[in-house]
């Protein structure tokens, strides 16, 4: 099936069920795929070339072009609204956008950048033409085209197809047994992947989505679910940190309708999830692996076993996993990817389609796999710190630093040393009011490490540079 596909055949099913909520405005299925079409029409008015830019917050305005985008046969390149304008500029260069389709606040924004080429669309710009067409994607059709993160390089274009979407939102379906009768609450962006992914789901089984505007209101979200009896919500794990510091009584009684929450692809913090084992008891909390380039490939139920609890799940159905290391000294090593969820090449990028090799992706993420087959995530190659000789991951340092009672935050990395090559370095974000100095966590350093770990530098810092996702941008730090 296509996207479209799955909003047409909910609408069949569930014409008057609601499908979307966003502030003060719903609808129903049929009331979404009809606003689908007539938007369609207009945006095939705006041009007769491929790729049209979507720029903008969470609304339902986005939801319907979005759509609409792929109703008319077009593919939508979705831009975050925060991106700047070095950046956003490339992006449509590369990308060969023929149009902007954006929000007011955005339109505010861009329409002053002078080096602007391409004509800019509000969505009070697309009128709604009542007709019937819809032009019907094939499988391998590009459905949308969103850009890496870029946590360690320039950004990569990744088109994803139809068939793609449909084979892990079927999976996403199959493992975490969503359902029609699911009232799902999104906080997250729908110009990235997971919260994408989201939104198809929700398409698929025909369940309810209450849509939030990219909120970072932890209070907001908690009473949402209290609100509509939410059964699932969907976070990145720094948000889930940020749960844990209301009083366990009263996560218990918001989450209480909960059946299901699900986080994505950082390792979250051990305490974390044993916590909300014991907040959501009637439900689970899950997490799962994958890239732009191949989305969902592991899924990890937390339930009361706690043995696999660092890891991020076996291979999805239809997936597979392998770990390559040239040297065979130690079990880690890259993590191969191969599965109809995988792109077939980037965006006209020839220079990275050398990460793709007879169907399977070298991700660029280290890990390893355990006798049962579960995955383990270590970093990134480029994250290692190579401390004349001897391979250090960031993470090995972050953990035990984490412990150290006024440590709110941590990170660390290589920086340059004449002799060894490399040395760490820390930037780390003290607790409020707390009174933590270099030396302590120097000396807690010292009893906990190899002489060769311990820090060389550390900075107290108020913020470290992350993507929307919680990853950090390390080519960031210095």
């Amino acid at each position: 099936m296509n996207i479209i596909d799955f909003l047409k055949n909910s609408a069949n099913k569930y014409p008057e069920k609601i499908a979307l909520i966003f502030e003060n405005n719903s609808f129903t299925f049929d009331e979404l795929w009809k606003s689908v079409k007539m938007t369609s029409i207009s945006i095939s008015s705006i041009t007769k070339n491929n790729v049209i830019s979507l720029m903008a917050e969470n609304s339902s305005s986005f939801v319907i072009s979005y759509l609409g985008i792929i109703n008319s046969g077009k593919i939508a390149h979705l831009i975050p609204p925060e991106i700047s304008e070095t950046n956003m500029l490339a992006q449509l260069m590369s990308s060969d956008s023929s149009a902007i389709i954006c929000s007011n606040t955005v339109f505010n924004t861009i329409s002053k950048y002078e080096t602007m080429k391409i004509p800019i669309f509000q969505f009070k710009d697309i009128k709604k033409i009542t007709s019937n067409q819809n032009i019907d994607s094939q499988p391998n059709d590009l459905a949308y085209l969103v850009y890496t993160s870029g946590t360690t390089s320039v950004p990569k274009g990744v088109g994803v197809t139809h068939s793609m979407v449909d084979f892990t939102t079927k999976n996403i379906i199959h493992v975490l047994k969503y359902s029609s009768s699911d009232i799902d609450v999104l906080p997250l962006p729908l110009h990235h992947s997971f919260g994408l992914g989201c939104l198809h789901t929700s398409l698929y089984v025909g369940s309810s989505l209450i849509l939030l505007k990219n909120t970072n209101d932890i209070q907001r979200i908690l009473e949402i679910i209290k609100k509509y009896d939410a059964t699932t919500l969907a976070v990145i794990p720094a948000t889930l940190t940020k749960f844990l510091k209301f009083n366990e009584i009263e996560l218990i009684n918001y989450f209480s309708s909960i059946k299901l929450i699900i986080t994505n692809s950082t390792k979250i913090p051990i305490n974390t999830i044993q916590n909300f084992k014991k907040i959501i008891s009637n439900g689970c909390l899950a997490t799962y692996y994958g890239l732009t380039e191949a989305s969902r490939s592991t899924f990890m139920i937390f339930d009361k076993v706690t043995s696999y609890d660092e890891s991020v799940g076996q291979p999805a159905p239809g997936i597979k996993i392998k770990i390559v290391n040239d040297s065979q000294k130690s079990k880690p090593g890259e993590i191969w990817i191969k599965g109809d969820n995988v792109i077939k090449k980037y965006w006209e990028n020839t220079q990275a389609d050398e990460n793709l090799i007879d169907g399977w992706l070298k991700t660029g993420d280290l890990g390893y796999i355990d006798d049962s087959g579960y995955l383990y995530l270590l970093g990134r190659s480029d994250d290692v710190i190579n401390i004349g000789g001897e391979k250090v991951m960031p993470d090995e340092i972050e953990n035990v630093v984490k412990q150290i009672i006024g440590v709110e935050n941590v990170t660390a990395f290589g920086i340059h040393h004449e002799i060894f090559g490399q040395v760490i370095k820390l930037h780390v974000i003290k607790s409020i009011n707390s009174d933590l100095d270099k030396s302590t966590i120097i000396n807690y350093c010292i009893k906990n490490l190899e002489k060769y770990k311990i820090p060389s530098k550390i900075d107290f810092v108020t913020n470290i540079p992350q993507t929307d996702y919680g990853k950090v941008k390390r080519f960031m730090l210095k």
